[in-house]
């Protein structure tokens, strides 16, 4: 079946975050947008699963659990949607623990680092160091594409807290704080990558939705701009080639063994990196081996319903390594605001680094359970006991391409990438695989490829081009 093109058409290939934000920028734009997913629901890792225990309602994000006010391109999509009335408040706190003892850090208030008694008093003066680079690199790093902090790209995030910081700031701020993002110890990630978490997460407040993160690709195709007749949504849509023809792109996509060929004006493909470079027919050699070779962690976790929430104030509470080698850190995603739990429990998810998953993807979800209750036992024996005693339910989640970890050098490696790339071309790349693996940077490329399909200028922010 051969679909006829129209000059205002635009396919968008995935619905993640990337993807449903590039459709709602060109619907708005007044393009007829066919939104194609593989999986039979939309967001990918900005997504939820709802588990039911009785009369009780868990939903449970199954990738990004946390947003921030530093998310400027978030914010202003969610103004533009008319979806700033759905976001609420939530912990503006970080737990680290240290000697078995919980400190926490504000994520709102600067001061929070020289109030904390997690940190010596030469560690906190050794501090000023950080908080003075991240300023000098706050200019290279953009949401949309971070290639341009390539001429930061000097050492791995180890190498880089043992020269300006010290042993203790390696410890209990950069070594947790990459374990929590990047899910892997500093030395095995680049120190732009620290300066990024830093820029993304310290400053400014948290905010959510009722019922998680994944409520916002929801929310953005139930608005009155997506539910207009322009706007077409297949799901379990397998997209197995995309093509440049002429002056607009062929997209090639199958379900229950029925294979459709559709010509459009242009193409977004909001796909994982290794996907894009299986399905993408234009790359050249380069492009293709730089899109299969990206470093992603995979992530194995587990989330425990109980039917008491535990004391804790903090949205989660990062685990150094030199506390465990496995456990990376502990969210109360019930402190993240409401409809993740139901009233008067707890939702609480173990999240480990990416050498414990990568022995558990193939495990069985017993085993996997019984690992992780295991694994918090040996590090915060109260918490594991009240989940022993107040459990209800428990899920695991299993992604191979959770989280992208950059080492040393690939902000260089993405820097030649994107500066091959067609920013004209009717066929564009999204991802957070052009700048770091946060919803907002994901949002934000894949307004970027509209960007580019409706021809207008890049955001002041922008740096790079991005298509083929």
């Amino acid at each position: 079946m051969v679909e006829e093109p129209r000059a205002d058409h635009v396919i968008v290939v995935g619905a993640g975050i990337a993807g449903t934000a590039a459709a709602f920028r060109l619907r708005r734009a007044g393009r007829r947008v066919t939104l194609l997913e593989r999986e039979d629901h939309v967001g990918g890792r900005m997504s939820a699963r709802e588990v039911r225990v009785g009369d009780a309602l868990y939903r449970v994000d199954r990738g990004a659990s946390w947003l921030s006010h530093n998310y400027t391109s978030m914010i202003e999509l969610l103004g533009d949607a008319g979806l700033t009335g759905r976001m609420l408040p939530c912990s503006d706190e970080l737990g680290v623990l240290r000697d078995g003892r919980v400190h926490r850090l504000s994520l709102v208030r600067s001061s929070g680092l020289l109030r904390t008694g997690l940190l010596g008093w030469r560690a906190k003066l050794r501090a000023v160091n950080l908080l003075r680079d991240l300023a000098a690199a706050r200019r290279r790093l953009r949401w949309e594409d971070m290639s341009g902090a390539a001429e930061l790209d000097r050492e791995n995030a180890r190498e880089y807290a043992l020269r300006r910081l010290d042993r203790e700031l390696l410890d209990y701020l950069v070594e947790p704080l990459c374990g929590s993002q990047f899910l892997t110890p500093a030395e095995e990630v680049a120190a732009v990558g620290a300066l990024c978490i830093m820029w993304g997460t310290f400053g400014a407040a948290s905010f959510t939705f009722d019922g998680g993160t994944g409520r916002l690709p929801e929310y953005l195709l139930d608005t009155p701009v997506m539910c207009s007749p322009g706007t077409r949504v297949e799901l379990r849509a397998q997209v197995t080639e995309v093509r440049r023809e002429g002056d607009g792109a062929v997209v090639v996509w199958e379900r229950d063994g029925e294979v459709r060929t559709e010509r459009a004006r242009a193409c977004v493909v909001a796909v994982p990196a290794r996907a894009a470079a299986r399905i993408v027919t234009g790359l050249d050699q380069d492009q293709r081996s730089h899109l299969a070779g990206v470093r992603w962690t995979s992530d194995v976790h587990v989330t425990f319903g109980v039917s008491r929430p535990p004391v804790e104030t903090a949205l989660g509470v990062a685990v150094p390594c030199r506390e465990h080698p496995d456990l990376c850190i502990v969210l109360y995603e019930h402190n993240l605001g409401p409809g993740r739990a139901p009233a008067g429990r707890g939702l609480v998810t173990l999240i480990f680094r990416h050498h414990w998953s990568a022995t558990r993807t193939t495990a069985d979800d017993d085993t996997v359970i019984a690992d992780a209750r295991a694994a918090l036992g040996e590090v915060m024996p109260d918490l594991a006991a009240h989940i022993e005693s107040h459990r209800e339910m428990a899920v695991v989640q299993r992604w191979e391409d959770a989280v992208i970890a950059r080492p040393a050098g690939g902000y260089r490696d993405l820097a030649a990438f994107t500066a091959s790339l067609d920013g004209n071309s009717p066929v564009q790349l999204a991802g957070d695989y052009f700048s770091y693996s946060t919803t907002n940077a994901a949002l934000a490329t894949g307004e970027q490829a509209a960007r580019r399909i409706l021809g207008l200028p890049p955001t002041a922010a922008a740096a790079g081009d991005a298509g083929l």
